[in-house]
């Protein structure tokens, strides 16, 4: 009795999809079938960028999963021991600046004074360029842009400027030691004339104006 040879593998279908791990089994042996499909060379690229994202998306989560609502650089809101992560976190990236760019300028009030920290609107500012530094130069992409020279252009100058202009550390510059701000005028959203006002214009009638400040007794109608 002669034995039936085995039923042969059949191939798979020119428009069946496989996943890329048996994509080359299933297609050993198979002679080509013609050029290589339009955009297939496109495909080590797209695999790459779809890592890169795959990267981001776990950093990310972890980000907001950490840090509260505001982010991991809003001081208000941040524990002990995140604002002890950003303060050596900005101390890195303020010393850096200063040697490396800054210090290097002809202008020395373009310069961020050694008491910088003592600058509660320095520190915010400062924080703020070193995200958009992070932003520009971190970023998981192997394509030429302009990020980096944007860093410079629409974050770096523009904060040095506001510093000069503002005199943030001119006298601290000049007398080569701290020296605290004049002060301005502190707000007070607790105060009672402001908690009165707040009670007074969302207890009135959805149509009704904002109120007015009281007006003097000078003149009458009329007059």
């Amino acid at each position: 009795m002669i034995a039936e040879p085995p039923p042969e593998e059949e191939a798979p279908r020119e428009d069946e999809w496989l996943p890329p791990e048996d994509y080359p089994a299933a297609t050993a042996g198979r002679p080509a079938s013609g050029p290589t499909p339009p955009g297939a060379e496109a495909i080590p690229d797209i695999l790459d960028r779809l890592a890169n994202v795959e990267e981001v998306a776990g950093y990310v989560y972890e980000e907001l999963s950490n840090y509260p609502a505001g982010g991991p650089w809003f001081w208000k809101e941040l524990n002990l021991k995140q604002r002890r992560e950003l303060w050596v976190e900005l101390g890195e990236f303020v010393t850096w600046l200063q040697n490396r760019i800054l210090r290097h300028w002809s202008n020395t009030e373009g310069s961020i004074a050694p008491c910088w920290y003592l600058h509660p609107d320095a520190v915010e500012q400062l924080t703020a360029l070193m995200i958009a530094h992070k932003a520009a130069y971190r970023a998981k992409s192997k394509k030429p842009s302009f990020e980096l020279t944007e860093w410079f252009t629409r974050a770096l100058w523009p904060t040095m400027e506001a510093f000069t202009r503002r005199a943030t550390f001119k006298s601290c510059l000049s007398e080569r030691e701290h020296r605290p701000s004049s002060g301005g005028i502190v707000l007070d959203d607790a105060s009672t004339a402001f908690r009165d006002f707040v009670a007074q214009a969302t207890t009135e009638p959805a149509t009704a104006a904002v109120p007015l400040p009281p007006q003097s007794n000078d003149g009458g109608a009329g007059a």
